[in-house]
This record gives structure tokens, C-alpha cells and sequence, in this order.
């Protein structure tokens, strides 16, 4: 887990300093940023080592009926795609699901908190949707987006939170699309 004490900034700005008036306390909302950053890599880490990972995606995408189960597909190898048009927004993971003929192609995005203004509320949507449309000609799945405000477990606050922006199924809550791995949720597809 994250912890504050152990943060380590890469550099400061000076920003914080200059909004407080104080340095030491500018020091401090560094060290509070970096750690929140920290525990976000923290989970996208045990959700990779909890998911077979798809080391290859532009080969998987190939086959047009993957096995039964489920696999991720990182920011890494989303990125590295030369199938996949992400423009410069991609998702976090893309967990692929195949139970019952049924395939399935999860669009994560993972959020550490879950009250956002406006405009991010909307640039998060479109962002997530301009993926999905981009790409769904190039992938033989049936698609679904999901934000998952990993630190909030009420469904209706990640909705609200989000400005009503996404739809309520889109919010991804700890309670029925998450499951524990440690101390830290992970969203479940299985």
C-alpha cells in the first residue's frame, strides 16, 4: 500500500509552495500527489499479475474466437497495437471475455477518486467512447465501458460523480463488479 512517509516526489514545482505561501507545506501536497499516484500504479499492478496477460495484442486480435476465459490487455500493449486506433487516449486495460459463445471486450478505466467537475466528467466519457467507436470494426466483441472508482463502493455516488456524464452501468463499484486480491479490489470479469 502507498503511504505517505514513503512518497518521494520526482521534482517539485514550486506551485504548491506558491499556493500556500509556505514551502514545507508545498513539500507535503507534493508528497500527498505522488503518493495518490503510487497507489493507482499499486492496483494496475495487482490486477496484472491477477489476469492472464495478452502479451501480444495485435496477434490475439487476429483470431476471430478466442478460448474460453479471460484475458487483459495492458496500456502497454494497447499502445504498442498497430490494429487498435487510440489517438493518444487509451484505456487503462481491455479484459477480453469469452463464457457460453458470448465474447465480451471490458473498456477499463480505472479512477482513484470518483467526484469529478464537468468538463473532466465529460472528457473522461468521450475519451472512453471515442475508443469504443474507433475501434469496434476491428474487434469481433461486443463492448462495454466501465469506470471504476476503485475507493468508492456506492454506485449511485460514482454515477453522480461522474455528473450523470456516464451511464449508471458504466460505474464500476466494489460490491458486484469488484472483488478483493490483498488489500486491494480488483475488477472482476470472470
Amino acid at each position: 500500500m502507498a503511504r505517505l512517509r514513503d512518497a518521494k516526489p520526482k521534482n517539485t514545482s514550486g506551485s504548491y509552495a506558491r499556493l500556500f505561501g509556505n514551502e514545507a507545506l508545498g513539500e507535503l501536497a507534493s508528497k500527498i500527489q505522488s503518493a495518490v499516484i503510487s497507489s493507482g500504479s499499486e492496483l494496475e499492478s495487482m490486477i496484472v499479475e491477477a489476469v492472464p496477460n495478452i502479451p501480444n495484442l495485435d496477434t490475439f486480435l487476429e483470431q476471430e474466437i478466442m478460448p474460453e476465459g479471460v484475458l487483459l490487455a495492458r496500456k502497454r500493449e494497447i499502445k504498442r497495437s498497430r490494429t487498435l486506433d487510440f489517438s493518444g487516449s487509451e484505456p487503462d486495460f481491455m479484459v477480453f471475455k469469452r463464457r457460453k459463445g458470448e465474447q465480451n471486450c471490458h473498456i477499463v478505466e480505472l479512477k482513484d477518486g470518483h467526484v469529478f467537475d464537468t468538463k473532466k466528467a465529460s472528457a473522461e466519457r468521450q475519451s472512453m467512447h471515442g475508443f469504443i467507436q474507433r475501434n469496434a470494426q476491428h474487434i469481433q466483441y461486443r463492448f462495454q465501458a466501465h469506470f471504476c472508482a476503485f475507493n468508492q463502493e456506492d454506485k449511485q455516488a460514482i454515477w453522480e460523480g461522474f455528473k450523470k456524464r456516464i451511464s449508471i452501468d458504466e460505474a464500476c463499484r466494489e460490491h458486484s463488479e469488484l472483488s478483493g486480491v490483498g488489500n486491494m479490489p480488483i475488477v472482476r470479469f470472470s
